[in-house]
């Protein structure tokens, strides 16, 4: 008995030596197999492991006097193994899936970035890099990581690259808007940031869900922003601070666009995911940017090559889409897009929603409400498709070149026949918009860059109806179309770290045509209105302090044989660590807008016209606007106030449409004085924001209201907006509430008959304001795979609900006549008053896959 006891004293005495052995371990590029060989024979340990699991792990260790227990501390905190340990000398190895990824983030100076967001696009987890650039993520072997921060190139990494690493350094190459420095990287919410030049920067890629929308539209998302309004609940009608849409520039590319929405305002016109940026100014604007007197809206395109096939598949319930980067070599990629309604193939309750909204008091409505099809025909062909195809090529490391294109189409063609009454009415609209831009950037040192551009952009309008209604035969054709050629050098000096001074050359041609013929009257004009631009900008930026912005831009118009000068600056001063402090002053001019015009009778879309500015009728527009602000950001409180005067002069009355009795052309000038305030709070995953602006848009015209001061026609007084969104596992939340006040509108007090012909008396011009605007959305997004082993193909379906509670709001007043023929032949007219009502509950489902 006692020579059992002996030998248990033995063998517990060799494996107490074996674990608290040391050893020092000096092995470098051994696979794990041998690795754990060579541990079993220094050790006296077994190891019970799969082979075939660990063929891609290369270990690699130094150390000093250690014991086996320290090793294997060593092996799990490294590489994705994980030990159980059986007795005191068997232990069983299997293949961790999940291991801890660390790094540091720095840029080409090897600088270290804080901020950094480090995002695992299997898990939608993230963490963001400390004031050394370091980071560590615990992910999967299959998973894929992207390290971005604005301003800065986005790079992927496959988890799996970095099994055999220790924490490596990931550098950041600077993309074009380096110097643009962000003060708030999740301004409103993820993929809006706030920069330093006083612009608001968009990613809809990155962009988390907005209430009211399945999936990113551009120039919906741009409403979010305080003192941007859309009276009339479209997506491309955009009024900022006082502005009209066609006041804005909005640039695809380099492009200029003059039509940018499908289905009469409601959807924007470009794609959201091929869609790189979105550059906002509401002030501030650079002198780069010229020939429109309000906001600024500059959407970009992916500007890299792609390293692998990308793309992607969607469709909701009002179009479809597709879109494809490839790259072609690694110095060559090509970028494709298509998008195509479904309204001419199916008709889903958004379709339905938006043809009611769109179409509503026009002929065919009209008609719909008076079919028959035992005595009547109808015909009625809508959609619209646009297209985008970008090719990118890098030469070599000094100069790059890209040529971008984009068309954009909606047609209807519709027909009303009532054989009882012999009753006719015929309606043919299309819309078309085209676009290219050769860009060609250079960098001829690390200071010095350029880039040159050649541009095209061509718009064409045309419609023609017949109405056939109580004996007269009214027939009406419109044309409108423009032809653009431009051609512009940029180049842009980096002095040193605080100083860059930029200068560039524009010219513009445009070709404007107008046509319209009814019974009564024709009108036809041609104009060619050439334009010439010199700017230069010095910005001075320094992180602690100051950034200013000091320009000039000098146009001169050759139709209007004059020169302008427009002084441009702006301000900001950091004080303390979350205080800033910002101005701005700017003058613009505009030498093509858009004016209004009746002779659509009851058809009563797209009646606006593109003209140019002329010395005799269409003046040139020319503005001034002021902004004084401050900024607060601390944790995650973001607090935004910014007061602005604005003066617009050059206005006519065509150019605003007013009811009135008097009909003589008039010119003005508008006044616009407002506040927008944000404040945005941001709890774990829930954030929630706040907007409000007040604003007072009064027009003075000298033969219009005794020439005293009147509302504008666009005047909000008081927007709110209120939203709230949630982020739980792979499923996204929002819900936001609008408010804004009524808009001003123009009673009609009665019909008078004046020389046997019927005139409407007005009340005084925007006396009156519409009933307060009012409306809640909601929206849900859920991400998810179809394959658990195939990570490359992503879902996502979402649901959105516009006007979730049913409000009835009233968007607009007419007061239009209406004739009916008696027995004997006589027309007698009727004033009637009809309202324009917003969306009902519109319901909108969409299902997106990736690749």
């Amino acid at each position: 008995m006692k020579y059992y006891f002996l030998l248990l004293i033995f063998l517990f005495s060799i494996t107490t030596n074996a674990q608290e052995k040391k050893k020092n371990i000096h092995y470098a590029d051994l696979s794990l197999n041998g690795f754990l060989t060579e541990m079993e024979g220094l050790f006296g340990v077994k190891f019970s492991y799969n082979t075939s699991s660990f063929t891609d792990i290369i270990i690699t260790v130094n150390q000093d006097s250690v014991t086996l227990e320290e090793v294997i501390s060593i092996l799990s905190s490294q590489y994705p193994i994980h030990f159980t340990q059986i007795d005191e000398r068997y232990f069983v190895v299997k293949f961790n899936k999940t291991l801890p990824f660390c790094g540091y983030i720095t840029d080409k100076t090897h600088t270290p970035i804080e901020g950094v967001t480090i995002f695992n696009k299997i898990k939608k987890t993230g963490v963001s890099s400390d004031e050394k650039g370091f980071f560590s993520i615990k992910s999967s072997v299959s998973d894929t990581l992207m390290i971005s921060y604005l301003g800065y190139e986005t790079i992927s990494i496959p988890v799996k690259s970095a099994i055999n690493k220790k924490c490596k350094a990931y550098i950041l190459s600077p993309e074009d808007f380096v110097l643009n420095e962000v003060i708030i990287k999740e301004y409103l919410t993820s993929g809006i940031v706030k920069t330093r030049d006083g612009s608001v920067k968009i990613r809809p890629n990155n962009l988390n869900i907005i209430s009211g929308l399945s999936e990113p539209d551009i120039l919906q998302n741009i409403q979010l922003l305080p003192g941007i309004e859309s009276p009339f609940e479209t997506a491309s009608g955009i009024y900022i601070r006082g502005g009209t849409p066609d006041q804005n520039l909005i640039l695809w590319d380099g492009i200029k666009m003059y039509n940018s929405d499908h289905f009469f305002g409601l959807i924007s016109a470009f794609n959201p995911y091929i869609t790189k940026d979105i550059t906002i100014y509401k002030s501030g604007t650079q002198p780069i940017y010229g020939d429109r007197v309000s906001g600024v809206i500059d959407i970009k395109t992916d500007q890299t090559v792609p390293k692998n096939t990308q793309g992607g598949l969607g469709i909701n319930m009002t179009h479809a889409d597709g879109y494809l980067k490839l790259p072609v070599s690694k110095k060559v990629g090509v970028f494709l897009s298509a998008r195509r309604s479904i309204t001419d193939i199916i008709e889903t309750p958004t379709t339905k929603n938006y043809s009611n909204r769109a179409f509503q008091n026009t002929s065919i409505t009209a008609n719909r409400s008076i079919f028959d099809s035992n005595v009547s025909e109808i015909k009625e062909l809508f959609y619209f498709t646009d297209a985008t195809l970008k090719i990118i090529a890098n030469l070599s490391e000094k100069h790059d070149i890209s040529v971008s294109n984009l068309i954009t189409q909606n047609k209807l063609d519709y027909s009303f026949m009532d054989t009882n009454f012999i009753d006719f009415s015929e309606d043919q609209l299309v819309i078309n918009n085209f676009g290219t831009n050769i860009s060609w950037k250079s960098k001829w040192n690390d200071r010095f860059s350029t880039e040159a551009q050649l541009s095209y952009s061509e718009y064409e309008l045309k419609y023609q109806g017949r109405y056939l209604f109580i004996g007269q035969d009214l027939t009406i054709k419109k044309e409108n179309t423009i032809k653009e050629y431009g051609f512009s050098l940029h180049s842009k000096w980096n002095i040193n770290p605080n100083f860059t001074f930029s200068n560039g050359y524009q010219l513009y041609s445009n070709l404007l045509s107008s046509y319209l013929e009814d019974n009564d009257f024709e009108f036809d004009k041609s104009q060619k209105i050439p334009s010439h631009s010199f700017y230069s900008n010095l910005l001075y930026s320094s992180p602690e302090t100051w950034l200013v912005n000091l320009g000039v831009r000098a146009n001169y118009y050759s139709a209007l044989k004059s020169a302008f000068i427009e002084p441009r600056l702006y301000a900001e001063r950091k004080i303390g660590d979350h205080f800033r402090v910002k101005g701005s002053a700017e003058v613009k001019n505009q030498s093509v807008s858009q004016i209004i015009e009746f002779t659509t009778f009851n058809f009563g879309l797209e009646n606006q016209l593109w003209m140019g500015a002329q010395k005799e009728e269409f003046p040139l527009l020319r503005s001034k606007q002021y902004t004084l602000g401050a900024l607060f950001h601390k944790r995650n409180w973001n607090i935004e106030a910014d007061t602005y005067y604005k003066k617009i002069k050059g206005l006519t009355s065509l150019t605003k449409g007013f009811e009135s009795s008097f009909d003589e052309l008039s010119e003005g000038e508008s006044i616009s004085v407002g506040i927008d305030i944000l404040i945005k709070k941001k709890v774990g995953k829930y954030s929630t924001w706040l907007g409000y602006s007040f604003s007072d848009t009064e027009f003075i015209f000298e033969t219009l209201n005794q020439g005293k001061a009147f509302k504008g026609n666009n005047n909000i007084a008081h927007s709110l907006s209120w939203s709230h969104a949630f982020l739980w596992k792979k499923l996204q939340f929002s819900l936001g509430w609008k408010y804004h006040t009524g808009i001003p509108y123009t009673p009609a007090l009665k019909l008078v008959d004046e020389n046997d012909s019927p005139l409407v008396q007005y009340a005084p011009v925007n006396s009156k304001s519409l009933p307060d605007y009012h409306r809640l959305d909601f929206s849900v997004v859920y991400d998810f795979k179809w394959s658990a082993k195939n990570d490359r193909f992503k879902s996502r379906l979402g649901f959105s609900l516009l006007n979730l509670y049913g409000k009835k709001n009233i968007l607009d007043i007419n007061f239009p006549l209406y004739g009916s023929e008696d027995t004997n032949g006589k027309i007698s007219y009727e004033l009637r008053e009809t309202n324009k009502s917003s969306l009902g509950i519109t319901p909108n489902v969409t299902l997106r896959l990736r690749f």
